[in-house]
């Protein structure tokens, strides 16, 4: 997506790769998503992927509302996905003037065309947690299983 980006108006994207690697470049600045990671980029984010090699994977998208953590009850702070291994992208900005970098948004299920002069990735900084994220499975502790001994330990080994 050289001098293009996307964005969607009618929902939330989860992005799934499940083989090779997905540079995406938001407004927001640079994730790398991984094969066994996954990605949300919300209603109204621009964004560009760059992938190098063979990729494949897959995208769902959500239309009534955003992607959200449920409420962890009696499980607490020590199952499901802590809110702390979500991780937002890396800060960056690109102050670049092209011609004609095209803007193509997805909006009541058409797709729309536009042009600017000037990348969309030139926003320095942030304030809120309206983001786009990412999340490593691997970190996902599932209730009343045997893929950590205890609680704990799977806390532990993610602050490694």
């Amino acid at each position: 997506m050289k001098d293009k980006c996307f964005y969607n108006a009618d929902g939330d994207f989860l992005i799934v790769p499940q083989q090779g690697v997905l540079d995406i470049t938001t407004e927001f600045g640079k994730m790398r998503v991984e094969p066994n990671e996954i990605c949300v980029i919300q209603q109204g984010m621009r964004f560009s992927v760059s992938v190098s090699g063979s990729t494949r994977g897959y995208i769902l998208e959500v239309f009534a509302a955003h992607f959200q953590l449920p409420y962890l009850g009696p499980i607490g702070a020590n199952g499901l996905a802590n809110p702390r291994d979500f991780l937002c992208p890396v800060a960056w900005y690109e102050d670049k003037d092209v011609k004609g970098y095209q803007v193509v948004s997805k909006f009541q299920g058409h797709l729309f065309q536009a042009e600017q002069n000037h990348s969309p990735f030139d926003v320095v900084g942030w304030h809120g947690s309206y983001v786009p994220y990412k999340y490593n499975l691997a970190l996902f502790m599932v209730v009343n299983a045997v893929q950590f001994d205890h609680c704990e330990t799977a806390c532990l080994n993610s602050w490694v």
